[in-house]
């Protein structure tokens, strides 16, 4: 008799995704019933566990979200807080891996319909203070084809871009043919991979994804990446105001660091900067760039940090910041550290910071 229920049960689920699926909607829903959750708010995020666009009380475990779908697909998270100001950080599994290890994630994908039934699992590490915050599992929940795909993607699938890594890209886009979030994830790493793998990837997508924005737009960036040569440098305003050649031709080594004022990684590798500086001064130009969006926060930084060598300053939503993105193939996190030579040719690079042996090591090889 149980065994049926579960046969009638899944059978209306499978219904009712089919009936979702099969028409356009202009909302996503999102109905839970955890037997275990408190009483309580349950909050919706956009792109990360901080960032609220909604929230609905929670009764006996209960809560009912329905929020305005985007064109493209986004990001969602949730988070609760109960009627004893108890954080619960939500969790969800997925039938992918990270580093050979069961994945989960904290966030899914804007598809029409989400159901999360069952009862959360305690995922809190045993002995660590979290100041008030509990971090729960659920059970898998159900959703569209745009979370399915994301949850059968390996979390470290982008982590090392290598012809490995481009060959197992390629086959989950031919297994996924139309993921946002593969889609995403390329995007982000566009710099990452020639323009000749970022071709075949976007020719191996199919659906309603290739008329979608962020498709044509990594499109028409990926086409200047083929006509690389033929991009000039922009010139960028220095911490004197004038505007700067971002290469002294004089040196036939530039390193170029991508820092920001708001960053904690940036910001403690500047010490081993100023050590390797001295050392190499005459044979190497250091670079360093800022993508601060305000100019009194960069000013303000560098009056702290007093270096030395040539500061400049690019916005993210200039029109300088599309061709350095191309010449110095910027990743998408920093600090990132760039080697090249004065044709602008990239002879390597490294994301996230370095300790002072690491960055000679860097620099000498």
């Amino acid at each position: 008799m149980i065994k049926f229920e579960n046969i009638i049960k899944k059978t209306f689920i499978i219904f009712f995704l089919c009936l979702f699926a099969s028409c356009e909607h202009k909302e996503i829903l999102i109905k839970g019933n955890i037997n275990n959750l408190p009483d309580g708010i349950m909050y919706l995020c956009k792109d990360n566990n901080t960032n609220n666009i909604d929230s609905v009380e929670t009764i006996n475990g209960k809560f009912n979200f329905k929020h305005k779908l985007e064109t493209e697909p986004i990001y969602l998270a949730l988070h609760h807080i109960d009627k004893n100001k108890i954080f619960r950080m939500i969790s969800f599994p997925t039938d992918a891996k990270y580093k050979n290890c069961d994945y989960n994630t904290s966030l899914f994908l804007s598809d029409s319909i989400v159901l999360i039934n069952g009862l959360f699992t305690d995922n809190t590490p045993v002995g660590m203070n979290t100041g008030g915050t509990v971090f729960v599992n659920t059970p898998k929940i159900i959703a569209g084809y745009q979370t399915n795909a994301m949850f059968h993607t390996d979390g470290d699938l982008f982590n090392d871009i290598n012809k490995s890594a481009y060959d197992k890209v390629l086959s989950k886009i031919k297994e996924y043919p139309n993921s946002f979030h593969l889609l995403y994830q390329i995007n982000n790493n566009k710099n990452r991979f020639s323009a000749e793998q970022i071709q075949s990837l976007l020719n191996t997508f199919k659906g309603k994804i290739v008329e979608s924005k962020t498709f044509k737009t990594l499109k028409d960036y990926n086409e200047k990446q083929f006509k690389k040569k033929a991009i000039t440098a922009p010139t960028l305003f220095n911490n004197k105001g004038k505007k700067t050649e971002i290469l002294d031709l004089k040196f036939k080594k530039h390193l170029v660091v991508f820092w920001a004022s708001w960053c904690g990684p940036c910001r403690q590798e500047i010490p081993s900067l100023k050590k390797m500086y001295p050392k190499f001064k005459n044979d190497i130009e250091f670079v360093s760039i800022s993508i601060d969006e305000k100019n009194s926060m960069w000013q303000k930084a560098l009056d702290k940090e007093q270096m030395s060598w040539k500061q400049l300053l690019v916005n993210e939503k200039s029109k300088e910041f599309e061709p350095i993105e191309i010449l110095f193939q910027l990743s998408p996190s920093i600090p990132y550290i760039v080697l090249v030579d004065n044709n602008m040719k990239v002879l390597k690079s490294q994301v996230g910071i370095m300790t002072e042996i690491e960055m000679e090591k860097f620099i000498k090889n």
